[in-house]
């Protein structure tokens, strides 16, 4: 019995043809059909993140998100995202459902803390060694940490790919442990939303050697 041929990835045939259909197109159309294609998937993210801001998905919030997220686009002129980059539908569903659900239980657990142990809620900063190399994906997971109540990016090293997170409250070592959970799990969960295969391959394969493990800065109690 001979062996199967290998399937070819099916991304990369669907890139195949969309490159014979822009190739396809007259020069002056192409360049703008590449323009568009290349800063679309940025513009998409942004208006996920005002969406998720928003807290209310309709089709008026989705057009003056866009409408929002062009005009910053333009007006900061943020670099160019690589048409590599993927939009998978059940995952930004799943970040959307997942980080509205971590903003309403940080809500009453800080709110928890804040009313019932006022001198007894402490922070702290702490290094989370990322896994994945992509600085878009980096920065979609700052900005969707900084949305939640009690925890705030303060720093990042895009060298070794580590996040400084602010952590509140944070008591005890097992505290600052579940941060660093929920630094990960928020990093995989726009990894699998918006990385490429080879994205998700890292994910999978575990934190990269070239990133240090640093422990976590005021986290014996001191305020962070």
């Amino acid at each position: 019995m001979t062996a199967p041929h290998p399937r070819a990835p099916r991304d990369s045939g669907v890139r195949e043809r969309l490159a014979r259909l822009v190739d396809r197109l007259p020069r002056p159309m192409r360049r703008w059909v590449l323009r568009i294609g290349v800063r679309m998937p940025m513009v998409a993210w942004l208006t996920v993140m005002w969406l998720i801001l928003w807290g209310d998905v309709t089709l008026g919030a989705t057009v003056a998100g866009a409408i929002v997220a062009t005009g910053c686009y333009a007006a900061a002129k943020l670099p160019r995202m690589p048409i590599g980059v993927r939009l998978r539908p059940l995952g930004i569903v799943r970040v959307v459902v997942v980080l509205a659900y971590d903003l309403l239980v940080s809500s009453v657990h800080m709110a928890w803390h804040v009313l019932h142990r006022p001198g007894r809620a402490r922070g702290a900063v702490v290094a989370v060694p990322l896994q994945t190399e992509s600085d878009l994906l980096m920065a979609m997971t700052a900005g969707g940490l900084t949305m939640v109540p009690g925890s705030m990016v303060v720093g990042l090293n895009r060298d070794e790919g580590v996040l400084y997170v602010h952590g509140f409250p944070l008591h005890d070592e097992r505290s600052v442990e579940k941060l660093r959970r929920d630094v990960r799990r928020t990093e995989e969960l726009f990894v699998r939303a918006f990385g490429t295969a080879a994205d998700i391959a890292g994910l999978n394969g575990g934190t990269p050697e070239r990133v240090p493990a640093p422990g976590g800065r005021g986290a014996d109690g001191g305020e962070g």
